[in-house]
């Protein structure tokens, strides 16, 4: 019994010093709240330290793109395109980091596909540079240079202006 304590101790404590790239989870779309953002309903078991809602969902921020807001040009439009490709769909999540507020920063990929490369493809968000890890990185901005070219989703616009920005003028 004692032995059984200890060795449950240990994984614990494993969990919690664990690097999150380290971890996957799989699990359902069930909500798209933004360009960028998603709730889960994970079929894999979390760490303690992820936060997850009362119906037992939890936040997911695509990491690597910034998508426009809600109230910003083809904030909608991200959106609509995020919920046509993942929406009540499994996903796996490949988890980079996670918040102080216990939310995941992930690459999510949907049959084989990854979904934060696909948003700024098909020109519905930016390659994030504070927070595109070097795997990745060339292939996003390449994308995006592609989406640009081609004036795709948001490029559209003459100007468009990057979220970042945006928050910072539009603070409430």
């Amino acid at each position: 019994m004692k032995l059984t304590k200890i060795v449950f101790l240990f994984l614990i404590s494993f969990f919690l010093i664990l690097p999150a790239y380290a971890l996957e989870i799989s699990g359902i779309v069930v909500r798209v709240l933004d360009g960028d953002t998603i709730h889960l309903l994970s079929e894999t078991s979390l760490p303690p330290h992820i936060k997850t809602h009362k119906n037992q969902t939890v936040s997911i921020r695509f990491r690597g793109i910034d998508a426009p807001e809600k109230d910003q040009p083809f904030g909608p439009e991200s959106k609509e395109n995020l919920k046509r490709l993942i929406e009540n769909k499994k996903v796996i999540v490949d988890i980079k980091d996670v918040d102080r507020y216990g939310r995941i920063a992930g690459y999510i990929y949907c049959n084989g596909k990854n979904i934060n490369l696909e948003q700024v493809r098909q020109g519905y968000a930016w390659a994030y540079t504070e927070y595109l890890d070097r795997p990745y990185a060339s292939e996003f901005y390449n994308a995006e240079k592609e989406a640009r070219k081609n004036k795709l989703g948001l490029w559209k616009q003459s100007n468009p202006k990057p979220p970042w920005e945006w928050r910072k003028i539009n603070k409430k």
